[in-house]
């Protein structure tokens, strides 16, 4: 670190986070607005971020990089900033068995389509008749024994 901060660039390197995102985390109030280095700059100087910034920003980036959004980001923040380690905190928590509970979901979901899309490849085809699409199957609904209602079969593994 430079003894007076990070300037944009160089926290950006640092944190992972890229230098577009690290002004609209700014201007959204994620991070706190940089001071400024007026140093011969008649532009309003450059920003300078301290230590605490950079610890921030990696947190902004390990929590998007497990998918949550800004709004549950900015959440935890707040529980962050609070005395002692968030993760002994119940809201954080509370907010990370969510989160897991949202992506069970989705990977349900997911496997639904999955096996949708296995079940169109082993529909059997009439060569014979034509197919045109009024008549065409390929993208009907199908119904598999690997599939009840979208939802995967017993023999799926589950975490």
């Amino acid at each position: 670190m430079a003894a007076r901060g990070y300037r944009i660039g160089k926290i950006a390197e640092e944190s992972g986070v890229t230098v577009k995102a690290i002004r609209y985390y700014e201007k959204i109030g994620l991070i706190p607005q940089a001071l400024r280095d007026n140093s011969g700059s008649h532009t309003g100087g450059n920003r300078v971020y301290s230590a605490a910034d950079l610890g921030r920003l990696r947190f902004i980036r390990h929590a998007r990089l497990l998918g949550l959004s800004l709004a549950e980001i900015r959440r935890l923040l707040v529980v962050a900033g609070r005395s002692g380690c968030p993760s002994t905190q119940p809201e954080y928590q509370e907010m990370l068995r969510r989160h897991i509970d949202e992506i069970d979901e989705r990977v349900d979901h997911l496997l639904g389509l999955r096996a949708s899309l296995e079940g169109l490849l082993s529909l059997e085809r009439n060569p014979v008749q034509p197919c045109s699409l009024n008549t065409c199957a390929c993208m009907a609904p199908v119904r598999s024994t690997a599939s009840s209602a979208g939802k995967p079969s017993a023999n799926v593994n589950k975490r």
